[in-house]
């Protein structure tokens, strides 16, 4: 396949999902960017370099992290596993919440049905409170896995071969670990076929670069179309 690739996602939605309103009452759009892509396969160099071209940036990974230090959230899981899976502070500890549901595909579920839903709020309070004219990119790992792509007006996925991402993710966890993360998500083939445009990232920083901006271009496009 072509790196840059359109996917099969259709058609492309032609008005923003989530709108502001001005003072004036001329209505403009923000326009939010789902990016997505394998374990290893660039979508957080993708992120940072959206970032650099003035788009509003979050990460599902980040949400996750500031859910897991809620009171509530972290008791729900105490209840759950015990514990041990709380730090000194009382917050989650991730890294013994993940120990506790490996290979446990039914506390897998559970957890996820615990945060996806408080997710996805976040991620619509971001999108709706973006100032106006903005574009809002959000990397979600597991974006079709949970139903998120509803949310977005553009679908972008990064993908690489598995030697390649394998390569990059040795510094993060073992081959081990990887195949079992590797197992939770979807298929790189289900992502590209639901994805607005998609990018294969085997080559260097450049070239990853000069896609993003494409993308960040056809976002503009939907932007200025709601002006």
């Amino acid at each position: 396949m072509m790196n840059g690739q359109r996917g099969s996602r259709s058609p492309l939605r032609r008005e923003p999902a989530r709108r502001s309103r001005p003072s004036d009452g001329e209505t403009v759009g923000v326009v939010a960017l789902g990016l997505t892509g394998g374990i290893g396969a660039g979508k957080s160099t993708a992120l940072a370099l959206f970032r650099e071209l003035g788009a509003i940036t979050v990460s599902a990974d980040d949400l996750v992290h500031e859910l897991y230090a809620r009171p509530f959230v972290a008791a729900e899981i105490e209840a759950r596993f015990g514990p041990e899976v709380l730090d000194s502070r009382g917050a989650v500890d991730r890294s013994r919440l993940a120990e506790s549901v490996r290979g446990r595909r039914r506390e897998l579920r559970w957890l996820e049905k615990l945060i996806h839903p408080l997710v996805e709020e976040e991620i619509e309070k971001m999108i709706t409170r973006a100032p106006v004219g903005s574009l809002v990119v959000c990397e979600v790992p597991l974006l079709f896995e949970s139903g998120f792509e509803r949310l977005f007006d553009l679908v972008v996925t990064v993908e690489a071969s598995g030697e390649t991402r394998r390569r990059r993710s040795t510094h993060d966890f073992d081959m081990d670990m990887f195949s079992e993360l590797e197992g939770l998500q979807a298929s790189s083939e289900r992502r590209v076929a639901g994805s607005d445009l998609s990018f294969f990232n085997d080559g260097d920083r450049e070239q990853l670069r000069k896609f993003v901006g494409e993308a960040y271009a056809k976002a503009q496009e939907l932007l200025g179309e709601c002006r």
